[in-house]
């Protein structure tokens, strides 16, 4: 299986990209008679050893990925399929390149990207399929409900193998600070980490002036973690 790095599918696919507070949304377009399968894409360039941790104390090795289009976890397993994970709920963490993972049973995968003690900095993605009805001139536009076909088993119950009308895949790329367990969780903006910073205001601002933080970019946002939660090592 050939896994198309994520950076080309989205340059390729991407039709509109939105960037609101401390998110970002990305659409593309997959046409009728076309399968969604065709247009997986992975966070990794490759399958990777991720150690899985469970809640009752087992520990596992897989060789995984994140899939980008069904925003969920998918492994090998020892016949050389790929599958989806259907027990997220029994997984205490999942170790994988420099980011470990956490579930949350309610949203799904989030990547920890950095952590200090008991905080971390969170990314979590989610995907929505919505129909594509033709407006006026032919323009494309996204219609209410959702009207789909097939079947292949994603987070989101069925989704359709092959599709009978054109569809938008959305999806929606937001950052998280989590302060003691998943639940604990605030949306990453100005606002968050001026809290888990704790010192004064202008200290701070100065920072993010000087480093000119986007508060849309992981980068940016890592290293605005490293400097607010310098001093709780």
């Amino acid at each position: 299986m050939k896994h198309v790095p994520a950076v080309l599918y989205f340059a390729a696919l991407v039709m509109q990209g939105v960037r609101v507070h401390a998110q970002e949304y990305n659409k593309l377009i997959i046409h009728a008679g076309d399968s969604i399968s065709h247009h997986y894409s992975y966070l990794f360039p490759d399958f990777q050893n991720a150690a899985v941790e469970f809640r009752d104390g087992r520990s596992f090795t897989y060789k995984m990925n994140f899939n980008l289009v069904l925003c969920d976890m998918q492994f090998i397993n020892k016949k050389g399929d790929t599958l989806a994970i259907t027990n997220g709920e029994d997984i205490d963490s999942i170790g994988m390149d420099s980011s470990s993972w956490v579930y949350d049973y309610q949203k799904g995968y989030f990547q920890i990207v950095a952590a200090a003690g008991p905080w971390k900095l969170a990314v979590y993605r989610r995907t929505t399929f919505e129909p594509v009805q033709n407006g006026g001139m032919g323009e494309s536009r996204q219609s209410g409900g959702v009207e789909m076909i097939n079947a292949v088993s994603g987070r989101q119950g069925t989704l359709p193998l092959v599709l009978n009308q054109d569809i938008f895949v959305v999806r929606k790329t937001s950052y998280w600070l989590i302060y003691y367990k998943i639940g604990d969780m605030e949306s990453a903006g100005k606002t968050a980490f001026m809290k888990l910073y704790g010192g004064d205001k202008k200290s701070f601002d100065q920072f993010v002036k000087a480093n000119k933080i986007n508060f849309n970019v992981q980068g940016d946002l890592e290293k605005l973690f490293q400097f607010c939660t310098q001093s709780k090592n």
